[in-house]
């Protein structure tokens, strides 16, 4: 090569290392964050018994002055049960307007365990009160949002599903088991749209208060990280929520045979229920700590600024 003659990538101007992903930041085990899991499991505990009052209120009038209890709603034939069912259908209109008002209520007042959680599950090392009510202070807004439009979309989604397959499954001229079991495949049909909206709903809350994110950035970060990551996120969510349902099933069979005759057995069923609602909350934390660490590894790195001598317009001219 010719004295003074440079090499064209040496003209180039210097090299600009490759942008690296960004490193994920370290975030606290469910386990590191007992006491933000108790207080989820403690207020989901007791809106669940506030919920279910008017129930049992209404079972005790029925079978509450027999010697065995509600053993008796149980028993072959299902006298007393299908009783207890003639009068909820007379009080179904009371019962739906206090029951559905008060689950909308319940789940308006959960978002702040929700959201201190988040909190906790988000930031690591010793958190203060002052901080943690900060941050869902900050937060509440975009995840009422965030609930409202989630709701009505899942609403929307089953009814799209229930409605036409309901009406297909009623001029079925088939025998009614098999009406039954098409109204039940319907029925799980419309799980699917109504889970879906609450993957995107649930990741959107994280960014919400883990990235301290508005409505619109939310659901855009949400998107993103379900785009980059569809399987991961779906096992995530999907087999936390399999194990829930396997915990309240379990916990209902087990009362069902044992039955609820003596004070122990009634003490036993009352334990039994609290501990699937304690299996849930730390199940459904669990998936929001993943899905902290699902927005992690999807999180867009920052743009590598270039040397100043690379500016553009800046030409190596040699002398």
């Amino acid at each position: 090569m010719e004295g003074g003659a440079t090499h064209p990538s040496a003209a180039a101007g210097p090299e600009v290392e490759p942008q690296r992903a960004r490193p994920a930041a370290r975030r606290p085990a469910v386990h590191e964050r007992p006491g933000a899991v108790a207080a989820y499991f403690g207020y989901r505990a007791l809106a669940s018994l506030l919920l279910a009052t008017p129930l049992s209120v209404l079972a005790a009038q029925v079978a509450g002055g027999y010697p065995g209890g509600d053993v008796v709603l149980f028993a072959p034939g299902g006298l007393m049960l299908v009783e207890v069912q003639r009068l909820a259908a007379v009080a179904a209109a009371a019962l739906a307007a206090q029951l559905g008002v008060g689950a909308l209520l319940a789940a308006a007042l959960g978002l702040i365990p929700l959201a201190a959680l988040l909190v906790a599950l988000a930031r690591e090392g010793p958190l203060s009160a002052h901080e943690v009510g900060a941050r869902v202070a900050r937060a509440l807004g975009p995840l009422a949002l965030l609930w409202g439009v989630a709701l009505a979309a899942e609403v929307a989604a089953a009814a799209l599903v229930l409605m036409p397959g309901m009406s297909v499954c009623a001029q079925l001229a088939v025998a009614p088991r098999t009406r039954d079991l098409a109204a039940a495949g319907v029925a799980a049909a419309a799980l699917v749209p109504v889970a879906a909206i609450g993957l995107i709903h649930d990741v959107a809350r994280v960014a919400a208060v883990g990235e301290q994110r508005g409505f619109y950035d939310a659901v855009a970060r949400a998107l993103a990280a379900l785009q980059g990551a569809p399987l991961a996120a779906a096992w995530a969510y999907s087999w936390r929520g399999a194990l829930t349902l396997a915990a309240f099933s379990g916990a209902a069979w087990g009362i069902h045979a044992a039955g609820a005759a003596s004070g122990p057995r009634v003490a036993a069923a009352f334990g039994a229920h609290l501990a699937a609602l304690a299996v849930a909350a730390v199940l459904r934390a669990s998936w929001l700590a993943a899905a902290l660490r699902l927005l992690d590894r999807t999180a867009p790195s920052p743009m590598a600024e270039p040397p100043a001598d690379a500016a553009p317009g800046r030409a190596d001219t040699g002398a």
